[in-house]
């Protein structure tokens, strides 16, 4: 199923919970119509590649996002604790997925669903984070080598055609500086939405065969690499047992709520920021108004205060006044 599809089969979950209903008869429901979950649901994801079982098919997926081939390649995996605890002036993260590869290299995994102007911040400082955790036991500043990767479900390179990217620290040069750490980003809606049907890389093939798994499709096992076919078997929704979806639905309600509260208290701080706005414009343009108005009026009984002296004033005479009047520095135009 998609994502839309998933968040409505949570909502009914809790919907039905809510009102003390049948919950597995709802969720055997859901089992009818849809045979796979939504794999970029963060727990889902976490669900199908951090588990145990299923670690040849992670370093799969982790090689083809990180092109590792031979003897670079991830060849095992030890899932451990995502989270890095916080300090005094630093808020604890936690991933979707850490892992350890044979030579004690971290590799982070982030799903992302949202895009806006602070994510490559988020990406910094979450890499900065799990830096502090990836040093060499018994080293003061001697770090591991580590792989940050990004599952983007957004577009973060607009301008550019490639939907994976490769971040580094280099000097202006564009040499390398510090080779020990690297962020790579995946696009995953670009290539989603995008023309990339002779792209025939690993990582393609992964993309494709979720998507695939997304949109209900079962995999051709002849098309597709082994551990590709495994996905599908992982993700089927029948994998997943009733404490895990009423938890995601009671978490996707818990989070809708506190997604309201504070809808509303953006409102609030909007209105109340447009009002004061409002106010200081009006005062402004009363005051823009009134000067306007007052050099209009002062013109007038200006001309007539010198008629009324017997000053004879022809019409370019009236006309140079009154563009005098608006300057209160000009000299007399009756010199």
């Amino acid at each position: 199923m998609n994502r839309e599809q998933y968040a409505a089969m949570l909502q009914k979950i809790n919907e039905t919970r809510v009102a003390n209903g049948d919950v597995a008869a709802c969720i055997e429901e859901f089992r009818k119509k849809y045979k796979y979950v939504y794999v970029y649901n963060d727990s889902c994801f976490k669900k199908i590649f951090g588990a145990y079982s299923n670690r040849d098919m992670a370093a799969s997926f982790l090689n083809a996002v990180l092109k590792l081939e031979g003897p670079n390649c991830i060849r095992s995996l030890d899932f451990i604790d995502p989270s890095v605890p916080g300090g005094p002036f630093v808020k604890s993260v936690t991933s979707d997925l850490v892992a350890l590869n044979q030579d004690k290299n971290r590799i982070v995994i982030e799903v992302q669903h949202k895009g806006d102007d602070s994510f490559k911040d988020r990406l910094v400082f979450y890499t900065a984070c799990h830096t502090l955790q990836n040093k060499v036991p018994g080293q003061v500043y001697t770090l591991r080598n580590m792989d940050f990767i990004a599952l983007q479900m957004f577009d973060s390179y607009p301008e550019s055609n490639d939907y994976r990217h490769c971040v580094q620290l280099k000097n202006q040069n564009n040499e390398v500086f510090f080779g020990k750490h690297m962020l790579t980003i995946v696009e995953v809606a670009k290539f989603i939405k995008g023309d990339y049907k002779m792209d025939e890389s690993r990582l393609a093939c992964w993309l494709r065969a979720i998507e695939s798994i997304n949109n209900e499709q079962d995999l051709d096992e002849t098309t597709f690499m082994a551990n590709v076919v495994h996905l599908q078997n992982a993700a089927k929704l029948s994998n997943f047992d009733m404490g895990f979806l009423v938890s995601e639905a009671k978490f996707m309600s818990d989070q809708a709520y506190t997604l309201e509260i504070e809808r509303k208290e953006a409102r609030a701080e909007g209105r109340a920021e447009g009002i004061a706005e409002g106010r200081a414009e009006g005062i402004a343009e009363g005051r823009a108004e009134g000067r306007a108005e007052g050099i209009a009026e002062g013109r007038i009984e200006t001309i007539a205060m010198l008629q009324k002296m017997g000053v004879a004033l022809s019409p370019e005479q009236i006309a140079a006044v009154q563009a005098n009047l608006a300057s209160p520095s000009a000299k007399s135009p009756l010199k």
